[in-house]
């Protein structure tokens, strides 16, 4: 189009046109209107077009080489992935996508495969100017078979005429041919400029006079050291020499780095001059030093990533590489993922798979961790926990609830869940029937002497009622004392009444007399987590005693050789053996849950758990009772001379069974 000018100006038909316009045709054909203009301002020495980005920065400059090839490798050995982000934000990944498993694994082209086709990709993204140029080969379905790095040097996108951006891509091949590309066909990867929206911008660019200043440096050093054939000094001799004399004696120094040091002798009168100056090590490691800060600092790549470690602690190369996937890697990985991003039906993306870097799941685990310990607290359930883990919840009663530290006693999040975590009575169909009129009021009292029949189904319910009686202060002591043997006495013998009553208050324990009123419980749960606690404390008292640790300087001690200091005359340690205190407070751990589990069964509030609370504190005293005994019996043992076999068969004998029914036939169930 370029003769239409001038054939315009022969038929005397030229006319004014936008200057704009006139100086786009002049550009010249690599270049836009918007790229020929900034290509004006820009210093032709500053310009890094990828042809001489890669040979005198990415193979001649060290830290540039490995930056790119840092960069480049992290990029390619991440796979790709095309995920589907649902509504409710859940990330389905979609197994069977073509260009994914021809990048990850596939044949990208005849000359390399899809990982060394990204390695490519990632390094042209960083070097050249123009960008990065790909040609997708679709098969008849349009799913893509193939993918060919276009030269980025001889590409270039070429504009639309009327308002369109883009007209087609061009590229000359390698026999010279100009070779138009459909813009459909081809994926144009760069991160952007700022200005032009037909070129991208490199590193290079930024760091262009530091690579200059790197290189220069090395260059100059290296051919001072070997073109140099300064001596360490100059003899003169005074009078005359002739020429071959001369040319004899300059042969004698040569050039080079291993001349270096010798001494030329001149005609002249005798004299020695020191040409020795001050090295230049200091100026040459300062220079490197910024120039390679300055070249690292452009590219986002820290000297650790390089494999140079030395001179930081742990924390400081741990943040750095940190920095280098959070603010290097991560937005070049969404600058490739983007452009091989396109349009779809479904709305899915394609993303890297980063699960594999270390450092990128600090956040997720620090993230579990809280939530670990927000469970352990009792804030959030076993299935919330598992949705922010990555788990499918389970949801199941147990997993929707919530566990309070205290016991880990679930408490249930829905009204149905009650029932299936053993907190509620299962529900009557003929009492949930319309119109089915309940037996008696919450909170009322059944008549005095009646014990439910063992498996009735109204049992645990008569006890939840007298339960929360209890918690509401409508309830008797006299009456909820009451054990299954209790009978209503006859009208006249309120004086015998009162005599058995004082009578069994003086037969009761200590501790039995402080509290004679417990909440009613299931019997079940009551009587195994008591019959556990008797169990763990025999066998706990038990190991305690065959401890060697507990039996050293004592008679009961082994010796294991003739003359064994650890036999001693020294009596057992009684309180380290069974102790009171740590073994009451674990009874009331233990029973706490079952009263919890009756209180919130029956409606009560603050109140009904302060009652639970304190009936658990009620039992603990009833069990120190009975580990006060166990302990006294050890010790008057171990004093009366008795051997250890005999103390562990006598403890071993400890028989609870009669003490929990003590405690169950105190509190109504």
């Amino acid at each position: 189009m370029a003769f239409l000018p001038a054939l315009r100006d022969v038929l005397g038909l030229a006319t004014k046109s936008d200057p704009l316009e006139t100086k786009s045709f002049e550009l010249d054909a690599g270049h836009t209107s918007w790229s020929g203009m900034l290509a004006r301002l820009r210093d032709p020495r500053r310009s890094w077009p990828v042809e001489r980005a890669v040979l005198e920065g990415m193979e001649r400059v060290v830290w540039v080489f490995k930056s790119v090839n840092a960069i480049a490798g992290h990029a390619s050995r991440l796979p790709i992935e095309r995920v589907l982000i649902k509504d409710d934000g859940e990330r389905e990944v979609i197994t069977d996508d073509p260009l994914a498993r021809l990048l990850n694994a596939g044949i990208a082209n005849q000359l390399e495969k899809g990982p060394q086709l990204r390695k490519r990709l990632s390094g042209q993204v960083l070097l050249s100017p123009a960008g990065t140029f790909v040609e997708m080969t679709t098969s008849r379905r349009g799913h893509p078979i193939g993918a060919d790095l276009l030269p980025p040097g001889r590409t270039r996108p070429v504009p639309g005429f009327g308002g369109k951006l883009l007209s087609h891509f061009e590229t000359i091949t390698p026999d010279g041919r100009r070779r138009a590309i459909d813009p459909e066909k081809v994926i144009w990867f760069r991160d952007p400029h700022p200005l032009d929206p037909f070129r991208g911008i490199t590193p290079m660019e930024a760091a262009g006079l530091s690579v200059d200043l790197d290189f220069l440096a090395r260059l100059y050093n290296a051919t001072f050291l070997r073109n140099d054939g300064r001596p360490g000094g100059v003899i003169g001799i005074d009078g005359e020499v002739d020429d071959d004399e001369m040319e004899r004696i300059q042969d004698i120094f040569g050039k080079g780095a291993h001349e270096a040091g010798k001494l030329t002798v001149l005609q002249g009168d005798l004299s020695f001059i020191d040409l020795a100056a001050r090295p230049r090590d200091m100026a040459y490691a300062d220079l490197a030093r910024i120039s390679k800060e300055e070249i690292l600092a452009a590219f986002g790549v820290p000297e650790s990533i390089l494999g140079n470690a030395s001179g930081r602690t742990f924390d400081n190369a741990a943040q750095e590489e940190h920095q280098f996937w959070t603010h290097t890697m991560l937005p070049h990985l969404s600058l490739l993922a983007t452009g091989w991003d396109t349009d779809h039906e479904d709305g899915a993306v394609y993303e890297f798979n980063t699960d594999s870097v270390e450092v990128l799941q600090r956040a997720k685990t620090q993230r579990r961790e809280e939530a670990r310990a927000e469970f352990e607290a009792g804030l959030i359930s076993p299935d919330e926990y598992r949705a922010i883990a990555g788990y499918d919840p389970v949801d199941l009663p147990h997993t929707r609830a919530l566990f309070i530290a205290q016991g880990k006693t679930p408490i249930p999040t829905r009204q149905e869940d009650a029932v299936a975590l053993g907190i509620a009575p299962p529900e009557d169909p003929a009492a949930a029937a319309p119109g089915a009129a309940p037996e008696g009021e919450l909170g009322e009292q059944p008549p005095a002497g009646t014990v439910p029949a063992a498996g009735d189904d109204g049992a645990e319910e008569n006890a939840l009622s007298r339960l929360r009686a209890l918690f509401d202060g409508d309830g008797d002591d006299e009456q909820d004392a009451g054990g299954p043997s209790d009978v209503v006495p006859a009208e006249g013998d309120s004086a015998a009444s009162e005599d058995d009553d004082a009578q069994d208050e003086e037969e009761l324990p200590r501790g039995r007399r402080q509290t004679k009123a417990f909440p009613a419980v299931g019997p079940a749960g009551l009587v195994e987590a008591l019959h556990q606690l008797g169990a763990r404390f025999v066998g706990r008292t038990v190991a305690r005693l065959e401890s060697p640790k507990n039996r050293k300087g004592t008679r009961h001690f082994v010796a294991e050789f003739k003359v064994d200091t650890r036999v001693g005359a020294n009596a057992l340690d009684v309180a380290r053996i069974v102790p009171v205190e740590a073994w009451r407070a674990e009874a009331e751990q233990t029973v706490l849950p079952v009263f919890a589990a009756a209180a919130i069964a029956s409606g009560g509030g603050v109140e009904a758990h302060d009652s639970a609370m304190a009936a658990a504190v009620a039992v603990g005293e009833e069990f120190g009772q009975v580990v006060e005994t166990v302990r006294g019996a050890v010790e008057e043992l171990d004093q009366a001379g008795t051997p250890m076999e005999e103390i562990v068969q006598a403890v071993r004998g400890v028989d609870l069974a009669e003490w929990v029914a003590a405690i169950t036939t105190e509190i109504p169930v």
